[in-house]
């Protein structure tokens, strides 16, 4: 379980510094964690609150991690964000969320990767 840990770790700093260097975000904040929800990475592009998934892969090929993105997962993403706008008063602040895929060294980036919906609401 420790190396999955890890390699979760180190797949959200590969994508936290390619999202900062290759698409000019700057990082808001780092494994975000409430009861229903928690958020991998939470990034600024422009005047947008971005809620980015990380899923890392060593093995499988790629669009695996994205396909783990499920609606159940999307959920929780979603309620761990407006957790996050509430706690820092910027409900109705303009959101996205991003989903990217670290495998074997690829990045892969899917901007505004799923509409919340009425799940957005804890």
């Amino acid at each position: 379980m420790k190396k999955t840990y890890e390699t979760g770790l180190e797949g959200e700093k590969q994508a936290e510094e390619y999202l900062c260097a290759r698409k000019g975000m700057t990082c808001v904040e780092r494994r975000f964690r409430a009861k229903c929800g928690e958020i991998d990475l939470i990034m600024r592009d422009g005047g947008t609150l971005v809620f980015v998934e990380v899923k890392t892969r060593k093995t499988g090929a790629p669009g695996f991690g994205i396909a783990a993105v499920d609606g159940r997962k999307q959920q929780r993403i979603a309620r761990g964000a407006m957790t996050y706008l509430m706690s820092r008063r910027l409900v109705g602040a303009p959101v996205r969320f991003d989903v990217v895929e670290v495998c074997r060294g690829e990045i892969t980036h899917i901007p505004n990767a799923f509409q919340p919906g009425n799940m957005f609401y804890c």
